[in-house]
């Protein structure tokens, strides 16, 4: 997967998109839906309607054939109460969920989640209380929903689509551990490029 993170930034970057300018969409006879859901505040959608529809067109079309919508909703949490960023719904219905805008004030984060957050630019900071301070800065949010929550999605969608259906219905929540693929600094830097791009609605 850090490979075809690697080649779709390059594909952006390179030829298929000019300065300040989005990538030339892929030929698709159905595109995904994009649905957005109002929250109240504080709640907010990192990824806006335009974001969503410029990572779907620049993924390759066996990756979301048969997706039918990205849907962005309302917040959701697990029974523990850890939330969630993202859903799956069969057949082919993935949901990106609202969160609190940053910084976000939490119990102290498992490692593994801290150093993933680090990894798309959030700043933690671990409190006397035994909590933790996330804060994400510029863009650092919807880099972390774009490469750890949608795709994570649409790579499930895939996988129930070609191997049959999961019974997990949650995709990406707080503590969950990311999917086994590596994310270069080549593709955090070019998917962080193609953001900035378009910037958001």
């Amino acid at each position: 997967m850090a490979e075809q993170l690697d080649t779709i930034g390059a594909q952006v970057a390179h030829g298929q998109s000019s300065a300040g300018a989005g990538p030339r969409v892929s030929a698709r006879s159905h595109p995904p839906r994009v649905i957005v859901t109002p929250v109240e505040e504080p709640l907010q959608h990192p990824l806006s309607k335009r974001d969503v529809q410029l990572i779907l067109s620049v993924l390759p079309p066996q990756s979301t054939a048969g997706l039918r919508s990205v849907s962005l909703l309302g917040a959701r949490t697990r029974p523990d109460g850890a939330p969630v960023f993202a859903s799956y719904r069969h057949a082919g219905f993935l949901r990106l969920h609202a969160v609190p805008p940053s910084p976000w004030l939490m119990p102290a984060l498992p490692p593994h989640a801290a150093v993933e957050f680090r990894q798309y630019g959030a700043l933690i900071e671990m409190l006397s209380v035994g909590g933790s301070r996330v804060a994400w800065p510029g863009d650092a949010l919807r880099l972390f929903f774009t490469l750890g929550v949608m795709l994570p999605g649409v790579a499930r969608h895939r996988r129930e689509r070609d191997d049959g259906v999961e019974l997990e219905g949650d995709v990406r929540w707080l503590g969950a551990r990311a999917e086994p693929w590596g994310v270069s600094e080549t593709a955090l830097r070019q998917w962080s490029d193609l953001l900035r791009g378009r910037g958001p609605v």
